[in-house]
């Protein structure tokens, strides 16, 4: 069992975060107290997931749940550039943070499902 801040998929997430952190305080009040604080909080329930996920043998369960809340983040995420509280430059930025994780996402739960089956 690897040390879940050294996993790819962490350190995706972890960096999400952080981004979304940084441009909050240019998104209008309105904005920065619902729809950002919920956005946070999906990101920090995806760290907290894989956390559980690095530690727990029964993987799949897990991953299908962060992988609906990263759905919900990708909301989130459109519904602020919709809205025009983000560039879409960085819209594109976390678009394309939000893909990576989903592909390794995918990729761990494979690897689970090809466990699983041997």
């Amino acid at each position: 069992m690897a040390i879940y801040t050294n996993l790819p998929i962490y350190k995706a997430s972890y960096s999400l975060l952080l981004d979304i952190n940084r441009m909050m305080p240019n998104v209008p009040r309105d904005c920065r107290y619902s729809i950002g604080q919920e956005l946070r909080k999906k990101i920090m329930e995806i760290i907290v997931l894989i956390y559980r996920a690095n530690r727990t043998r029964d993987k799949l369960s897990i991953i299908s749940k962060m992988r609906e809340s990263l759905l919900e983040v990708q909301v989130y995420i459109r519904l602020m550039s919709d809205m025009k509280y983000i560039s879409e430059r960085k819209y594109i930025n976390l678009v394309e943070q939000t893909t990576s994780m989903s592909k390794q996402m995918s990729a761990w739960e494979k690897s689970e499902q090809l466990t699983i089956n041997s």
